[in-house]
């Protein structure tokens, strides 16, 4: 495991420029995540989205770093008037104790929307004056769409500064995916297809200003259940996601680390499995692993780049610890994918995209039912509209 810099050590504005550390490591708070008491998020649950993201990143971002006042601004202006749903990220009641949180309704119908509405801001505002930056990005899909779409948002002094280069993989992407990258080429935003290889998934959700914004969904779908009554504070919950580079885990154990009632973060994979070999094992093994095409093409990953910031934080910062595990991790063939999809809608009305359908199968197999259990719905299921058709078993699917 690469060395891993220290969030304190150096400022906030230099890690989000940066992205990877000088030594190759991944950055993590000196100190970790700041705890909230009760009463806080009892006071927070009260709020609209927005400004509880403000409220809990404040208590991440230092105000020399970036004020009350602008974060509060680059905030609203993420998740103002930028998503179709008027709470951001709605959480709705699937079945029993199992509920879908929908991170899917901004303007990239991805989760990758919540951090990449603000992560351009907070880019801009740290990069140094009189600096131009050209920003590479290698995606397996949804990212690239959402750094497009969020960084063609920057008022125009700050567009000018930055470029996005976006590669992505020919075949590894659906064609809503493909036609959404494709769709910005004018400025200094260009998207270009490659050959699938999965060196393209190595250097992705790495940026801190990217993994913050994502807490903060993880905080605040449990506030949502405290308004609910489905729970009263400090009542436990799991969480269910569909995995691929690590980050939106991270997040949630992050969540965790400010007081929330996380008790297991579930891992769903499909069949490119090595993190859920890896969570059973202890072992991450990338020889001989060949990267599967599978219709849940956002975690076709196996070089999952946020994996050191796990094995750090569930170490407590000595790789030579046995790893005492928040974790749990399952994966799921194509035919189970698509056989989830079918029965939820039969039996709900619920229509899933393919990656929520890994999720599903995944709580489904793991979760012990003694809590309520939240899947992270990470796209729309528009997105991946043959696969889904497909398992909907609908005739005359269009290619």
């Amino acid at each position: 495991m690469k060395v891993n810099r220290i969030v304190g050590q150096d400022f906030f504005s230099d890690v989000v420029i940066e992205g990877l550390a000088p030594d190759g490591g991944l950055y993590i708070p000196k100190k970790g995540f700041s705890k909230l008491e009760p009463t806080e998020w009892l006071r927070i649950s009260s709020m609209p989205y927005a400004m509880r993201a403000v409220a809990i990143l404040e208590n991440c971002i230092h105000p020399m770093d970036v004020s009350p006042v602008e974060l509060s601004t680059m905030v609203h202006r993420a998740y103002g008037q930028n998503f179709a749903n008027q709470s951001v990220v709605p959480l709705k009641h699937l079945t029993d104790h199992q509920y879908i949180l929908e991170l899917f309704h901004g303007p990239t119908a991805s989760f990758k929307d919540l951090a990449l509405q603000l992560m351009p801001q907070l880019f801009a505002h740290c990069l140094p004056q009189m600096c131009n930056y050209l920003i590479l990005v290698a995606t397996s899909g949804d990212t690239g769409s959402a750094v497009l779409n969020g960084f063609q948002k920057l008022k125009e002094s700050d567009h000018e500064r930055t470029g996005v280069l976006v590669f992505f993989p020919e075949k590894g992407v659906s064609e809503i995916q493909k036609l959404q990258m494709t769709g910005f080429q004018e400025g200094n935003a260009k998207s270009i297809t490659v050959e699938y290889a999965t060196v393209l998934s190595t250097a992705n959700s790495i940026n801190w200003a990217r993994l913050l914004p994502r807490v903060v969904y993880h905080c605040s779908v449990y506030i949502d259940l405290l308004r609910n009554c489905t729970l009263t504070f400090g009542d436990p919950i799991d969480v269910c996601i569909p995995t691929g580079n690590f980050g939106n885990t991270m997040s949630a154990l992050y969540a965790k680390q400010m007081g929330i009632p996380i008790r297991k973060v579930i891992c769903a994979s499909n069949h490119n499995c090595i993190i859920s070999d890896f969570i059973a094992s202890g072992e991450y093994d990338l020889h001989n692993r060949k990267l599967l095409v599978s219709n849940s093409p956002a975690i076709d990953i196996l070089n999952s780049s946020n994996l050191e910031r796990f094995i750090h934080h569930v170490s407590g910062g000595d790789g030579s610890l046995k790893i005492n595990l928040e974790v749990q991790a399952g994966w799921c063939s194509e035919d189970d994918c698509m056989r989830a999809i079918r029965e939820v809608h039969a039996t709900t009305g619920y229509i899933m995209d393919t990656h929520t359908a890994v999720g599903k199968v995944g709580g489904d197999r793991i979760h012990d039912k003694t809590c309520p259990l939240v899947i992270c719905s990470t796209a729309h299921h528009g997105k991946f509209a043959p696969a889904v058709l497909k398992a909907l078993q609908c005739q005359n699917i269009p290619g």
